[in-house]
């Protein structure tokens, strides 16, 4: 294992029960972008239902006994925050879980390594000068460093208990479970050379394409949030489909460990 905590924030426990005006139990929520990551864990759901919000389908039910809404969210951060806010906005929850895979910026990251984090940096929101491309917008004081950091207490809970995560071993390796900063922008990385820039740039260990907008979502709706990325490409030219399938199958084992261990409804 890699790193202590990173939590800078006090986090209240989850709640285990909602608000009393509240009908029915808080759910998890829990999000990736691609629908093979989604099936991962629709398919082990109990009581299953499903409602439709502007084309996403959202499907409720129950996993481990906890109440959860289990959504594609689409690439890229707009798809991403559109499919978080909608969630927000249509389900009583108790925290939000984005599971799925990410290339690796970090040298010493390798495939299979799974990344634990609840912030995340954008790392192409900025301003474009003459003498390049700076991170942030300095002129506007809230806009100076575009990093979103939620409620850590999904991520204290399975920090703690990282050592019983059961990981599938990847090319005769047994994966390691880092702490760190996730990168987020609306570019594909396929390229050493962008790579480097972007580690360089936000100091994060992987790079992705959605969890700094869940994260946002969640901080602005007061939610915990726990990013889960397994490392599925080194970031470059490596073929993001040929590791694809074991390194989401990490991060659906994550979720499925977090679920287990939250406290029943």
């Amino acid at each position: 294992m890699s790193n202590p905590p990173m939590s800078t924030l006090s986090s209240p426990p989850l709640p285990l029960h909602p608000p009393q005006n509240q009908v029915e139990p808080a759910a998890i929520g829990i999000l990736g972008a691609l629908p093979e990551e989604v099936a991962m864990l629709t398919e082990a759901m109990e009581n299953r239902s499903t409602q439709t919000y502007l084309g996403r389908q959202f499907h409720q039910g129950s996993l481990h006994g906890q109440p959860v809404v289990v959504v594609q969210g689409g690439v890229g951060k707009v798809r991403a925050a559109t499919t978080a806010a909608l969630l927000v906005a249509h389900f009583p929850l108790r925290g939000i879980l984005f599971t799925g895979v990410a290339g690796a910026l970090a040298e010493h990251l390798q495939m299979g390594d799974v990344v634990l984090a609840h912030a995340a940096i954008e790392h192409d929101f900025g301003t474009g000068r003459a003498e390049g491309f700076v991170l942030g917008i300095d002129f506007i004081p809230e806009l100076r460093h575009p990093l979103a950091e939620a409620d850590s207490a999904l991520y204290d809970l399975i920090w703690a208990q990282r050592e019983k995560l059961l990981l599938r071993p990847f090319q005769g390796r047994d994966p390691v479970v880092h702490t760190g900063l996730v990168a987020t922008g609306d570019v594909f990385v396929a390229h050493g050379g962008l790579r480097r820039q972007i580690q360089e740039r936000t100091g994060a260990l992987v790079v992705e394409m959605e969890g700094a907008a869940v994260v946002r979502v969640a901080q602005e709706a007061g939610l915990p949030c726990l990013l889960v990325r397994s490392v599925s490409d080194a970031g470059d030219e490596t073929d993001f489909l040929s590791f694809f399938q074991t390194a989401a199958l990490n991060s659906a084992a994550v979720v499925h460990r977090v679920l287990q261990s939250l406290p029943l409804p």
